[in-house]
């Protein structure tokens, strides 16, 4: 094992670039780094021994969504649409029209 010491140049988990880059030794209490700072963003953060920080979760619903997953979770003849927001099979030839086509006009002076 290297001895680590002030200044050294390690590889870290930056918690601002969220990767693992080159870092500065900032701060030991006796043979154990306390404290790095990226070489890249010059953030300061706790040494994390390199582990990355927690992983992302899926996105969560809105409470409008979750009402309406709890009303039509179980019920025999929910569309497929209806459970996932999505269309599927031929509702999904079917949109609205768009009004992307129309355009403001300005007031008559």
């Amino acid at each position: 094992m290297e001895i680590v010491r002030l200044g050294d140049v390690i590889d870290d988990h930056c918690t601002r670039c969220h990767l693992i880059m080159d870092h500065s030794v900032v701060a030991m209490v006796g043979e154990e780094v306390k404290r790095v700072r990226c070489r890249t963003c010059n953030h300061e953060h706790d040494y994390r021994h390199g582990k990355g920080g927690t992983p992302k979760k899926a996105p969560k619903l809105s409470a409008y969504e979750e009402v309406l997953a709890s009303i039509t979770s179980g019920r025999p003849g929910v569309s497929s649409e209806t459970q996932t927001g999505k269309p599927s099979g031929a509702s999904a030839r079917r949109r609205p029209p768009s009004f992307s086509h129309r355009t403001r006009s300005l007031p008559k002076r």
